[in-house]
Parts: C-alpha cells; sequence; structure tokens
C-alpha cells in the first residue's frame, strides 16, 4: 500500500489551515475557539493540523465561533488542496 495522502487526507489538512487561518485572522488563541466551541483544545489542533477530521456539527460550532460560515470554512480547492498535500499523511501500514 501507498503511503501518499488520499484526497481524503488532502481535504481534512487544507480544512484544517483553513480554521487555523480563521482563528488567527480573528486573534482567537485555541483555547478561546475550542471553548466557544464547545471541543477540547486537542481536538481542536489535531483538525487545525490535519490530523482528525472534524464532523459538520464540530465544522458547524466552530464557524459560529469564529464568525464564518461553514461554506467559508470548507472553501479548499486547487491551490489550497496542493499546500495541504505537505502536510498530509497517511499512517503508515507498519
Amino acid at each position: 500500500m501507498s503511503n501518499e495522502p488520499t484526497p481524503a487526507d488532502l481535504f481534512t489538512a487544507a480544512v484544517g489551515d483553513r480554521v487555523r487561518e480563521w482563528r488567527e485572522a480573528v486573534n482567537q488563541s485555541r483555547a478561546e475557539l475550542a471553548g466557544s466551541a464547545g471541543i477540547s483544545v486537542g481536538y481542536l489542533g489535531k483538525i487545525e493540523r490535519g490530523k482528525a477530521a472534524a464532523t459538520i456539527t464540530t465544522i458547524q460550532a466552530i464557524a459560529v465561533a469564529l464568525g464564518a460560515s461553514v461554506s467559508e470554512l470548507l472553501d479548499v480547492e486547487g491551490e489550497g488542496l496542493g499546500l495541504a498535500a505537505k502536510t498530509a499523511s497517511k499512517p503508515s501500514d507498519a
């Protein structure tokens, strides 16, 4: 099996990048955003690093806490997916 990221891995990483970009743009700490969205700081960190795929309910809670729309957080294509490929990785089969 290949350790190349799948399209789902790339999308997860790109969404995480968008969440982090929005959080930084509104000057919120991870702790502040996690508290407002009702999730743990650790889970938010995993989402931002592309290591956890958030449910749509969690994305909606994050969007509300950021003053963004779900579509703004999920608006990832083309270049965004290419940049995400640098950080996305599949778990090794070892």
